[in-house]
């Protein structure tokens, strides 16, 4: 491992794979709250009528939530951390890049996100498409130094 680059070496951590995907899942179910939990609870005019704040948290989740922390729920539960090759966090451009990616290659309705799964597996790295256009690495939170 490099004194420069310690996310390069931490995404190969054995597991890493199954931790992905489970956190992924999670997100998935987390979207979909989105959508749903709002209309339930204020029914469905009100809901419509405030549908696009619905749909811009739905937007910017990832983004927000992995830019400036680096963890998603999903990665909070699975105990994963987007990072730069230094270990630091994404910022908001770079998770921005791993969300537009993510629409194809995670999408659940589309092949469940097995063109991730295939692309982490080949990978050099074990990172997936977003994470090669983002410059990030998925690693283990517990792996990082604590200042990350």
């Amino acid at each position: 491992m490099t004194e420069r680059e310690p996310a390069r070496e931490l995404a190969l951590t054995p597991g890493i794979l199954p931790r992905r995907w489970i956190g992924a899942w999670i997100d998935f179910v987390v979207l979909v709250l989105f959508l749903l939990v709002p209309d339930a609870v204020l029914g469905n005019d009100l809901y419509q009528r405030t549908l696009p704040v619905w749909l811009l948290l739905l937007v910017l989740y990832f983004p927000v939530s992995e830019g400036l922390t680096g963890r998603s729920l999903g990665k909070v539960v699975t105990g994963t951390r987007v990072v730069t090759a230094e270990g630091d966090l994404p910022g908001l451009r770079r998770a921005a890049i791993r969300t537009l990616t993510r629409l194809v290659e995670v999408n659940p309705f589309l092949l469940g996100g097995v063109p991730a799964g295939i692309a982490v597996l080949s990978s050099r790295h074990r990172q997936r498409l977003g994470d090669m256009a983002a410059g990030t690495f998925v690693v283990r939170a517990a792996d990082l130094p604590s200042s990350t």
